[in-house]
């Protein structure tokens, strides 16, 4: 008789975490780059009096729309 081993729930659940956790670092060094790129200069346009700071929350907002974290609501 061939004996199947399986995997007990809780290393699924770890998989699990450890795929969450993954994805959610990722989506965070995507924001982190999306924002030095695109709302960091922006910022500093605002501090110059050259863009308003509703420029730089709308950017903002955008770059957390496009990259929202995986347990996040994009909308809310």
């Amino acid at each position: 008789m061939k004996v199947i081993h399986r995997n007990p729930p809780a290393s699924l659940a770890a998989l699990a975490a450890a795929a969450r956790h993954q994805a959610r670092e990722a989506v965070r060094e995507a924001r982190r780059a999306a924002f030095a790129a695109e709302a960091d200069p922006l910022f500093f346009k605002v501090q110059r009096g050259e863009a308003t700071s509703a420029e730089y929350d709308a950017k903002v907002a955008e770059i957390r729309a496009r990259l929202p974290y995986p347990d996040e609501d994009p909308h809310g």
